[in-house]
């Protein structure tokens, strides 16, 4: 019996770790190379480097690549190719979108 439970409950951590590698795969990200900060990769809730906080890099004609407005201190970057909707004062990416949509 004891047998019986511990197999159930392997069988259900394991079931739980794949699927969390399969939500994680689905999330946009964007791997960024970085001088002195090595490479990782930036999703949705991540903070962008400071210049994507900069006015000059924000995406004026959002309309026409299908984005959202952004909101009061927001502003859509585009980062590689997916664009991502930032919080101007905090760096925080709050949605991202393939370029491609």
């Amino acid at each position: 019996m004891i047998r019986n439970k511990t197999l159930c409950h392997l069988t259900f951590a394991a079931l739980c770790g794949l699927s969390s590698f399969s939500y994680a795969a689905e999330e946009p990200s964007v791997t960024m190379d970085r001088p002195g900060a090595g490479v990782r990769q930036i999703k949705e809730g991540d903070n962008v480097p400071d210049e994507f906080q900069r006015p000059s890099l924000a995406v004026k004609d959002w309309q026409k690549h299908h984005l959202s407005a952004p909101g009061k201190d927001e502003q859509w970057v585009k980062i590689q190719d997916k664009y991502a909707l930032v919080s101007i004062p905090t760096g925080t990416i709050k949605q991202m979108v393939d370029q491609s949509k």
